[in-house]
């Protein structure tokens, strides 16, 4: 009986600092470092210093090699060298007190393919070329790895600051890292590192991994004008009954991101296909209390508010992540402010309005009351924290402080894209220098939290029952 009792006695310890160490290690995960408050580097200290700069500088060196990925061919890459210079809160000089770490590396991106400011994907391997994972730039371990080139954002900082904001959010977003860019040392300008959207033990999308001995597994599905293989392909409810926007230059369609090619077999690929199409099923039979069973809804609720409140109007058509855990719920994962806060052809603030509701999971959403009540109440509530006006107005300064001298550096290269005569990719309003984007990306702001602070009730007519009741069991 005393063995008993000891051996219970420690069982229910040993549960307790299970349960201690997953809360510890969400919250060390959960941790978002906002690189413009806390690196403490000062770039005075480059006064004189050619190639120096206070933030982190990466040299891609292509070893004399064309990079692929132009043509949208995304089999193709080079093994270049990846060389980073990151001494912490010192300045960072390129060719001094550096390492490096080789690396697959192609061109990335959709219509940015076609921007003279490219962005590169990079997935780190070793001598052998087989894959690894290591830190980069601060960033937990992994293998696969973005540098986005901000172009057509004049500001340089809207995937930099709604990533880090999104996390504060939604506890889960890209982790990202500012950077000064050298492609075979010549000067490429500001840059953003940042986490793809893949599986991680570490970080990024956080679902476990693929258990080989069963079919059952954590899935993430991308939505884009973009479709996969034979093997990732997915077609599914909403294919079929036409939910899916309409995209002029090409069809939509959902590709299974997460298990990888290699991982996926044909009884593998059916319990995707079937799990995910009981989602959708579900959604659409407008039972308003069984979606709950299916879905974090506040992942949903959240991602409809950010997405909403910066008008990202790619997001739930474009460049729009679901996923989930064997284990879990569907959950959202934000990606791409790029033409975010009006900075799109079309200006969004001449006539504002909700998109959300027409797109696809949310138009039966959005027919619920509670879920119309709770965007509500989760909207009120950020208006006063991380979506007030004085909480992002600071946020930009902040950050443009930060970048300092790395600003002019960046339009040293990039600075014709101010030129009246500039027309290669033109926005609803073209700034004419940098200050005048900030105060462009200030007034998007400004005006849409004004329009949407008096007509986040609106939402509340589609879930009335006169929108409704033809659904209503």
């Amino acid at each position: 009986m005393k063995y008993k009792l000891i051996s219970i006695v420690i069982i229910i310890a040993l549960v307790f600092l299970g349960l201690f160490l997953d809360s510890y290690y969400d919250k060390e995960l959960s941790y978002v470092y906002h690189q413009h408050i806390e690196d403490s580097s000062d770039e005075f200290l480059c006064d004189g210093i050619s190639n120096c700069s206070h933030l982190p500088i990466v040299n891609i060196n292509t070893n004399n090699q064309a990079i692929p990925g132009e043509d949208k061919d995304k089999s193709k890459y080079i093994i270049s060298d990846i060389n980073i210079y990151d001494n912490g809160n010192d300045v960072n000089t390129l060719g001094v007190d550096g390492y490096s770490i080789k690396a697959r590396l192609r061109y990335r991106g959709r219509s940015s393919l076609y921007f003279d400011k490219k962005g590169y994907l990079i997935r780190f391997v070793d001598d052998d070329n087989k894959k690894i994972s290591e830190e980069f730039l601060g960033m937990p371990a992994d293998n696969q790895w973005v540098l986005h080139g901000p172009f057509i954002d004049k500001t340089l900082i809207r995937n930099y600051m709604w990533y880090n904001i999104s996390q504060e959010i939604m506890g889960a977003a890209p982790k990202t890292r500012l950077l000064e860019l050298y492609v075979d040392n010549e000067y490429m300008g500001v840059y953003l590192a940042a986490e793809s959207v893949t599986q991680s033990s570490s970080s990024r999308v956080k679902i476990s991994s693929i258990n080989k001995d069963s079919i059952a597994t954590s899935y993430l599905i991308q939505l884009d004008a973009e479709l996969g293989n034979e093997i990732t392909s997915l077609n599914s409810f909403s294919n079929y009954t036409f939910k899916l926007r309409y995209n002029i230059e090409s069809e939509l369609g959902y590709v299974i991101k997460y298990p990888e090619d290699e991982d996926i077999s044909e009884d593998v690929k059916k319990y995707i296909y079937d799990d995910f199409n009981e989602f959708e099923k579900m959604l659409y039979s407008f039972d308003y209390k069984e979606y709950k069973d299916y879905i974090d809804v506040d992942s949903f609720v959240d991602y409809f508010i950010i997405n909403e409140f910066t008008q990202n109007y790619d997001a739930g058509y474009l460049s729009t992540y679901i996923y989930k855990d064997v284990f879990g719920k569907y959950k959202m994962y934000v990606w791409d402010f790029n033409s975010a806060n009006n900075n799109y052809e079309t200006d969004f603030l001449e006539q504002q309005f909700f998109e959300f509701q027409n797109n696809v999971w949310f138009e039966p959403l959005i027919r619920d009351e509670e879920f119309v009540e709770a965007v509500i109440s989760r909207y009120e509530e950020l208006r006063n924290s991380y979506l007030s006006e004085e909480y992002l107005y600071n946020y930009i300064d902040g950050t443009v402080s930060y970048l300092g001298d790395a600003i002019d550096r960046n339009f040293e290269v990039w600075g014709y894209t101010f030129e009246p005569d500039y027309d290669a990719f033109v926005t609803s309003y073209m700034p004419i220098d940098y200050e005048d984007a900030i105060a462009q990306l200030k007034d998007a702001i400004h005006k849409r939290g004004e329009w949407m602070d008096k007509n986040i009730y609106t939402l509340r007519q589609y879930c009335h029952p006169s929108k409704t009741k033809k659904y209503n069991k």
